[in-house]
């Protein structure tokens, strides 16, 4: 057998599974445009007396499931990569909460809580928020530190919003509070080009990054004697974690787990750690279990990314506890 047919015979079954989860994705996209109390069939979604339902409703939600999930994935896998960590993410790591306490500052100073006028506090936020969880992780050597780190952060973060929600006023923590439900149907027809080409702009430089990622886990050393410049690198990674999980935050308010679940299961179903596959299977599956969650939009957001996202960090724990024995 050459190196080329042994080669297909491996990416084979990765990609009739890239075909499968692509075909589900689309049929989920279908149901999502078609639900409601108001249902019609696909047929009638298409008729005229229907198009302001589906371009100021469907749509946007549509888009802001997709991206917001896609963003939240990816984000995610970029963290877990470069800190090394398998339950990193952007929650976890504090870097919604950053973003959160951003938001807060904006809705207090009397600027209106919407998409735009919050997006450049809220990338602010997470931007502070990452960078400290990095400066503070280069005095940690185990995997257990950095989460301590990034949680207390959040927590941090977290207590300064409710001080200044208790100090602010009623229509300030009115809004904040409807924002920091989290959902994906608060997007607007009209910020709908503006929200998906900020994710596409956040994705570009760490396609560029592919090679670092496949390498990070190995260690500095390791990417250095490939030729590749570990601090450049790794801060275009992580600012560009930081700027997706920053962007869907303002965009659709803080969601939890989905960053940090989502690249376990790419893992699970594609059987790679190579990042020129799982970079784009992470973006599909999270935009898919988003379309999934915007199906139940009559519950909480956050109780259903807990859902998902619980089970999984357990299931880390425990693989990583058999490994640690073995």
């Amino acid at each position: 057998m050459t190196l080329y047919e042994k080669h297909l015979k491996q990416m084979l079954p990765i990609f009739i599974r890239m075909i499968l989860l692509f075909l589900f994705f689309l049929f989920i996209i279908f149901l999502v445009l078609s639900k409601g109390p108001d249902s019609f069939s696909f047929a009638e979604l298409l008729k005229n007396e229907n198009q302001d339902i589906l371009w100021n409703f469907r749509l946007p939600l549509v888009v802001s499931a997709v991206f917001g999930g896609m963003g939240l994935s990816v984000a995610g896998l970029v963290m877990q990569s470069v800190f090394k960590n398998p339950l990193a993410g952007p929650f976890v790591l504090g870097v919604s909460s950053g973003a959160s306490l951003g938001v807060a500052l904006v809705g207090v100073a009397g600027i209106a809580i919407t998409s735009l006028n919050i997006l450049p506090a809220a990338l602010m936020g997470g931007f502070c928020t990452v960078f400290i969880v990095f400066l503070c992780s280069r005095f940690f050597i185990g995997k257990a530190g950095i989460l301590i780190v990034g949680l207390m952060i959040g927590y941090f973060a977290d207590a300064i919003v409710s001080l200044v929600l208790f100090f602010g006023e009623a229509n300030a923590l009115r809004g904040f509070i409807t924002w920091g439900m989290g959902s994906f149907s608060r997007l607007s027809i009209d910020n709908v080009p503006y929200f998906s080409l900020a994710i596409l702009i956040g994705c570009l430089p760490i396609c560029f990054s592919i090679r670092y990622l496949n390498l990070a886990p190995f260690g500095d050393d390791f990417v250095k004697d490939h030729g590749l410049s570990v601090k450049f690198f790794r801060w275009l990674s992580l600012l560009s974690a930081s700027f997706l999980a920053s962007v869907v935050t303002a965009f659709c308010g803080p969601i939890a787990f989905l960053g940090l679940a989502v690249p376990h299961l790419a893992y699970g179903i594609f059987k790679t750690t190579n990042h020129a596959v799982l970079l784009p299977t992470s973006a599909l599956l999270g935009a898919t279990l988003a379309l999934l969650a915007s199906l139940f939009s009559y519950l909480p957001l956050q109780a259903i990314m807990s859902v998902i996202g619980v089970p999984v960090i357990l299931w880390v724990l425990l693989s990583s506890r058999g490994k640690n024995r073995e």
